[in-house]
């Protein structure tokens, strides 16, 4: 099989070695390897973008008296375009910045589903303030005007656009699972919708480029990618190698994200519309949960599985409704008892496919492509958890 790996034109003056190449992966008749498959183009389906909406400005709850704290969060809010406002259960909110009196005292008040920020005037932020914060589920206490900085880059990063790209992770709910497999197949499913990224978020390096049998090639990898701006958004998914149209970055020989490197990526790559595809390691999931539209928790229907699902789960204390079960049919229980015990809605199940095939290269009628193209069906109708 001669399988085509291209990258794309655009923005390739700006990064260096990335020529318009076309590598020829059919191997020699000299050698002992058995020569590829060419890619199923099974189903078949028009390309359709998704339509651009109109965002109205975005805006950050406060939840506090007025004073001097106010002004400050208010001042830090507009210098990054956001429009501070008292609404109670204001839901179009991108973040609630919260006086740590009031998150002391009142918790209910609290409860609005979306980022949470605690400031407070004190120099040394008390331990109760800590540890209502952490229940609350705060991303940061900031003491002002010391944690000016801080509190700026936060919001800055809450205003960025979050709705123009499907930002969609995976993550297995014990060792072993098979996300790695799923997230390419969920990948190769987003194809016919737009531009797509598959990213492989291992620290370690999860090698999705050998798991799709991407040839070695140029093009920028996570050494490159974690010394790109916020900025260069275009620059970073025009210099990625596309593995049978689907754009890919991966560590290559070396280390992968970490909690530092990914944020800015996925920030990045939300804007640029398309679908998003995040491999993840379990340890980057609390810091990927934030750019999320779903967290797809990959579980063979084992009861170990399940129970060592329960433990990451309860670890990563992710925002409520982020998370859906995809269901491995590999074992005695059924997938409405795996989500019953995980207390998570079914996303979808799936038997596994035949040994051999290869995701990206190989798309098959049933198994995890199926049940990959009806969750991306869903998306493409507008469930954007």
């Amino acid at each position: 099989m001669t399988r085509t790996i291209t990258l794309s034109s655009p923005a390739q003056d700006d990064v260096p070695g990335l020529a318009d190449t076309t590598v020829d992966t059919e191997p020699s008749r000299d050698g002992d390897l058995t020569p590829r498959r060419r890619r199923s183009r099974f189903p078949e389906a028009e390309q359709t973008a998704p339509a651009p909406a109109g965002q109205a400005r975005p805006v950050a709850r406060w939840a506090g008296a007025e004073g001097v704290l106010r002004e400050l969060v208010r001042d830090h809010a507009t210098a990054v375009g956001l429009d501070l406002v008292d609404v109670p259960t204001d839901s179009s909110a991108v973040c609630t910045v919260v006086d740590a009196a009031v998150l002391t005292a009142d918790r209910p008040l609290l409860r609005s589903g979306t980022p949470l920020l605690v400031v407070t005037e004190s120099v040394d932020v008390p331990a109760e303030v800590w540890s209502a914060a952490l229940a609350a589920g705060a991303r940061a206490v900031l003491p002002l005007p010391a944690g000016s900085d801080e509190l700026l880059s936060r919001l800055s990063e809450l205003a960025r656009p979050r709705s123009s790209a499907l930002l969609l992770g995976v993550v297995g709910g014990c060792g072993g699972a098979g996300a790695s497999s799923f997230a390419a197949r969920l990948a190769a499913a987003a194809r016919p919708h737009g531009s797509v990224t598959l990213i492989d978020a291992d620290p370690l390096g999860g090698g999705a480029d050998l798991l799709v049998e991407a040839p070695v090639l140029e093009g920028i990898r996570w050494r490159e990618a974690a010394e790109l701006g916020p900025d260069d958004a275009e620059a970073l998914r025009a210099g990625l190698p596309r593995v049978d149209e689907v754009h890919l970055l991966t560590a290559g020989e070396d280390p992968g994200p970490t909690e530092q490197t990914l944020p800015p990526v996925l920030s990045a790559l939300s804007a640029l519309g398309g679908t998003v595809v995040v491999d993840l390691s379990p340890a980057l999931v609390p810091v990927a949960a934030e750019h999320l539209h779903q967290l797809l928790v990959l579980v063979p229907a084992t009861d170990h599985a399940v129970r060592a699902t329960v433990r990451r789960l309860r670890a990563w204390q992710l925002p409520g409704g982020l998370a859906r079960a995809v269901v491995r049919r590999s074992g005695p229980l059924g997938p409405g008892e795996v989500g019953e015990d995980l207390g998570l809605p079914l996303a979808a199940s799936f038997r596994d496919s035949p040994r051999g095939t290869v995701p990206l290269l190989d798309v098959r009628r049933h198994g995890s492509d199926r049940a990959a193209r009806a969750l991306m069906a869903q998306h493409e109708a507008g469930v954007r958890a």
